[in-house]
């Protein structure tokens, strides 16, 4: 304080007052520039909030385990610009922050994790909208606030090469600060990238022959390590502490808007059918009772008829802060995917049966329940002539964000996923949202070379690149 009083002293003299001002005022322990372990926590709870967000509200409407019983429009399919997704480019500048700094640091391990991040990120966005900006997204520093859109067959080659990257760079024998994934551990990291890799190659594995890739990741597990167990999953979990709590649980959201929805009778049916403990542990029977009862997906408002009359989601998983978590991608889901390769004959290690019973028993093991004894060999044994693989893998994909609708888009199964008696879309399930409604003044020019390629439209019924079925 006396030093201040003094300086304000000699400047009311006239006396110069420039003289080791920038030095004197410059805190020397803190950093101009923000740090990769400063910016890594934000970036993936900010990026485990949106999946949990478009797994409860989005994920499970579109992919048909629940259904509104209020403002159910987007269950009858009366879509319209639509920016939950692209509000993920707020967390892509994030990302290219830590990358950029990794780089200056020299970090591979940073420079790893933020290529594996932005090619989640990305493929979020990708997959529900079709093309978009990529390769000029996030350089409105440099200038550039009109980016082009990149197509979709352009985005998945950089995605893929991205992860290739990862896997390269990333030293395994050392660990990274603030990583609230993994903590720390790079081959968990590694073992995501790669994980990954085979989500993206089998979601174009209907427009491009990725065989050769699929079989080298498979048949070099030291190249190219895989998740190993649900231990590996990248999955985050909530501490349960303000404000590290789900944006679904109590303490941020209400029960009413966590039982707004209610689960449908494709989930409950299905349960039910295969006598399946997991129907205990996701699904609450109706109130008073010990009958479950689901919503028929796609109804209008009229003939929902009163909440009281269905099952509900389970309520523990609102009460209890640290039960809901952000899944990113799963040891289970992973098996699905190389069951399917196997049948597909697209890899030659392993076989599909084998891929297919790991993936349901990890499913079980993941929300920690007993598998049946029996389940396998006489309740949804494998068979490559039937949906089982695909209705297994639905149920396994339960709040995987928004994958099980990304799947469906790319498979047509579980053909139960139909459009309901309310549809306003044609009897269609849509196959992207649309663009929000800002690109349109924005970016008008970019926004508009897209929609030519849709048909001049902004269709919500219009195929993205991969989807061929």
């Amino acid at each position: 304080m006396k030093k201040f009083i003094t300086l304000l002293f000699f400047c009311g003299l006239n006396i110069s007052c420039t003289d080791g001002f920038e030095e004197i005022n410059t805190n020397k322990n803190q950093p101009t520039v923000s740090q990769p372990k400063q910016l890594l926590p934000n970036v993936i709870f900010n990026l485990a909030n949106n999946n949990v967000n478009n797994s409860f509200n989005f994920g499970d409407i579109v992919a048909q385990y629940g259904g509104n019983y209020e403002y159910n429009e987007l269950d009858v399919y009366n879509w319209g610009a639509d920016g939950r997704f692209w509000g993920m480019y707020k967390w892509l500048n994030d990302i290219y922050d830590i990358k950029k700094q990794a780089l200056l640091l020299q970090d591979k391990n940073y420079e790893a994790i933020s290529l594996i991040l932005e090619t989640y990120t990305m493929q979020m966005i990708t997959d529900a909208y079709g093309d978009a900006p990529y390769s000029e997204a996030s350089k409105g520093e440099e200038g550039n606030l009109k980016p082009k859109y990149d197509t979709q067959e352009e985005i998945y080659k950089q995605l893929l090469l991205n992860l290739d990257n990862a896997n390269a760079i990333i030293d395994t024998k050392l660990k990274v600060e603030g990583d609230n994934l993994f903590n720390g551990d790079m081959l968990k990291w590694k073992k995501f990238a790669n994980s990954l890799q085979i989500r993206l190659l089998m979601r174009i594995s209907n427009k491009i022959n990725v065989s050769a890739k699929l079989n080298e990741i498979v048949s070099k597990p030291a190249q190219y390590p895989l998740f190993a167990s649900n231990a590996d999953n990248a999955a985050y979990f909530y501490s349960g502490s303000f404000p590290n709590i789900s944006p679904m649980s109590d303490g941020i959201n209400r029960l009413y808007g966590y039982n707004i929805v209610i689960p449908t009778t494709n989930l409950v049916n299905t349960l039910i059918a295969n006598n399946d403990p997991r129907l205990a542990e996701w699904i609450d029977p109706i109130a008073g009772s010990i009958n479950q009862l689901g919503l028929q997906p796609g109804l209008t408002l009229d003939q929902i008829g009163e909440p009281t009359n269905y099952s509900r989601r389970a309520e523990d998983y609102f009460y209890t802060k640290t039960k809901i978590a952000a899944l990113f991608m799963t040891y289970s889901e992973l098996n699905f995917l190389l069951a399917e390769a196997s049948q597909r004959k697209l890899i030659t290690a392993g076989s599909a049966q084998t891929y297919y019973n790991a993936a349901v028993e990890g499913s079980f093991k993941q929300w920690n329940m007993v598998m049946p004894a029996d389940y396998l060999t006489t309740t949804a044994p494998y068979s490559a002539t039937t949906e089982v693989l695909y209705t297994q893998k639905w149920l396994a994909l339960y709040h995987t964000g928004t994958e099980s609708w990304f799947d469906w888009k790319r498979t047509g199964k579980p053909s139960f996923i139909q459009a309901g008696p309310g549809s306003k879309n044609g009897n269609k399930v849509p196959r992207r949202i649309m663009y929000p409604s800002l690109e349109q003044s924005v970016n008008a020019q970019n926004n508009s070379a897209a929609l030519q390629k849709l048909g001049g439209t902004d269709d919500i019924n219009a195929k993205v690149w991969w989807d061929k079925f």
